[in-house]
């Protein structure tokens, strides 16, 4: 993966005013293909252009190809992949395949959605090293470096911990810290904030508006909401499902566009939630989980973590109802589920059905709880979309050919009908989500663990995944434990909330969530 590594060497002039010529990158009727025989371009005619020192926004359905975009434009394709049958690239004036590699990796960064398929190193310092090394940087000045960038993401305390051991939202933060480090003149951000607390993700967001104004710095940011930079942004670009830039938006004139928010399945940003909770009041709430006393512990070991990550929980997970944990990232929240799958060392009691997990075979514990990784990719167990909803649908349907027509009606369900063809992996990370939550979905557990299920998702595909669960829960009384960032998730289908705060699991009320008293914890 080291070939995918974008650096840069010198920093920029101040930012370029508004009124001024002057264009960081841009792309001229883009044809491109992933694979030389396909008989369609993933990009066919796209044309789009982001002035010096802006900060632009670029929002789009899910799978709708901005991460393949933001590829070309950082000149990783078709460099490393893929074909350009047609169109032109051009990076700061110069067309993007006339830089030699370090040159051009003077002038952009770019951080991807998947944050394991950025990192070479071991470690988050020696990834930051082998950062400067390539900058050539005098190895006197690197510590200092390092430091002032991690103190500025909160990385400080991470520098010497193994990567695969983080959070997905530390890990992210762990992507943003090396790109503060790198100080490019363009700065391309792939769902940036996609696993990271609301809290930091301020922050962050702080701080690249803060180079954009001082150093003048150009940014693109791909996201589907603009959650943190609807008061910032210069311009707005909507892709849509075939890949065209469809519209460029300015904070002036935003209020213009909500039939296309609408049409395109975007968040207007004018929405405004306020819980639609039902009413539970009467009706007696059977456990499905429950802890008592649990104290968890991060590492493998227990004697390789003297503290436990989550201390004393009492909880309870009701049958036939949606739970949402919330907390800040690298709070617990996957580790606990992974205890609750008997993966991880406790203390105390963790019962599943009545039935204590750490007594229960891995066999049984996998028959009644079904989980959606923070990083699905880890989970997949065929080579095609298809086989991998076939093979959660094989408990209950041997039939063949009744097989194969459910597993193509759930995936046109959640609009994936395109690729039963394709590898899983070949999927956008948006998509693999979606295919990760249906193959779960497919199969016969009665507990499901969902670790930021609705990552990476426009806001239709949010509501659809959401409701066909909220649908199983009402129909068939299954138990749903979900994770996520997202405050309208919570309000709009959840039953019951808890928060993970400084090692504590607490249950909150509705109403918390509703009046935004919660906001403050994340």
């Amino acid at each position: 993966m080291r070939t995918f590594r974008m650096h840069l060497q010198t920093k920029q002039n101040p930012k370029d005013s508004m009124t001024e010529q002057g264009i960081a990158v841009s792309c001229h009727n883009v044809r491109f293909r992933y694979f030389q025989q396909n008989r369609k371009n993933i990009l066919d005619g796209c044309s789009m252009t982001v002035r010096k020192g802006t900060i632009t926004v670029l929002m789009g359905r899910s799978g709708c190809v901005k991460s393949t975009l933001a590829a070309l434009l950082s000149g990783l394709y078709p460099e490393n992949g893929g074909f350009l049958e047609d169109g032109s690239i051009q990076l700061f004036g110069k067309p993007i395949e006339g830089y030699p590699f370090p040159e051009r990796a003077a002038h952009v960064s770019m951080m991807f959605q998947n944050p394991d398929l950025q990192f070479c190193m071991r470690t988050l310092r020696k990834e930051m090293r082998f950062c400067l090394e390539n900058l050539s940087c005098p190895r006197e000045q690197m510590d200092a470096r390092i430091e002032k960038a991690a103190e500025a993401t909160g990385m400080t305390n991470f520098l010497d911990r193994d990567l695969f051991t983080l959070s997905g939202g530390e890990k992210q933060k762990a992507e943003l810290t090396c790109i503060f480090l790198l100080q490019s003149k363009l700065i391309v951000l792939d769902e940036p904030f996609g696993n990271i607390d609301m809290k930091w993700a301020r922050k962050i967001r702080d701080l690249l508006i803060k180079k954009n104004k001082e150093d003048g710095t150009t940014i693109l940011i791909i996201d589907h909401s603009l959650d943190y930079f609807m008061d910032y942004f210069d311009e707005l670009k909507v892709m849509d499902s075939r890949g065209t830039i469809c519209a460029g938006i300015t904070r002036e004139t935003l209020t213009q566009y909500e039939s296309l928010f609408r049409r395109e399945g975007l968040r207007w940003p004018y929405d405004r939630h306020e819980g639609t909770h039902p009413d539970l009041s009467g009706q007696v709430s059977i456990p499905s989980i429950t802890l008592q006393s649990a104290s968890i512990y991060a590492g493998k070991k227990r004697h390789t973590c003297k503290s436990p990550i989550l201390s004393g929980v009492e909880a309870i997970f009701p049958k036939g109802r949606i739970t949402a944990i919330l907390g800040p990232s690298g709070s617990g929240k996957t580790t606990l589920f992974r205890a609750i799958l008997g993966q991880q060392k406790y203390d105390g009691s963790i019962c599943l059905e009545g039935n204590e997990v750490k007594k229960m075979s891995s066999a049984k514990r996998f028959q009644q709880v079904g989980i959606v990784f923070q990083n699905p990719s880890n989970q997949f167990i065929t080579q095609n979309v298809l086989q991998e909803v076939e093979e959660g649908l094989k408990t209950t349907e041997r039939n063949p050919d009744s097989l194969e027509k459910k597993a193509k009606d759930l995936l046109k369900a959640f609009h994936l009908e395109r690729f039963v063809r394709y590898s899983p992996y070949m999927l956008s990370q948006g998509q693999q989500r979606r295919l990760a939550v249906l193959a779960i979905l497919s199969g016969t557990q009665k507990v499901l663990l969902l670790d930021e299920p609705t990552y990476g998702q426009d806001d239709a595909m949010t509501k659809e995944i959401m409701t066909m669960l909220r649908n199983r829960v009402e129909e068939e009384g299954l138990t749903v434990v979900l994770t996520t960032h997202d405050l309208a998730v919570v309000q709009d289908y959840a039953d019951t909330c808890y928060l993970v705060q400084d090692g504590i699991l607490k249950e909150r009320s509705m109403a918390d969530i509703d009046d935004g008293k919660i906001k403050s914890f994340l």
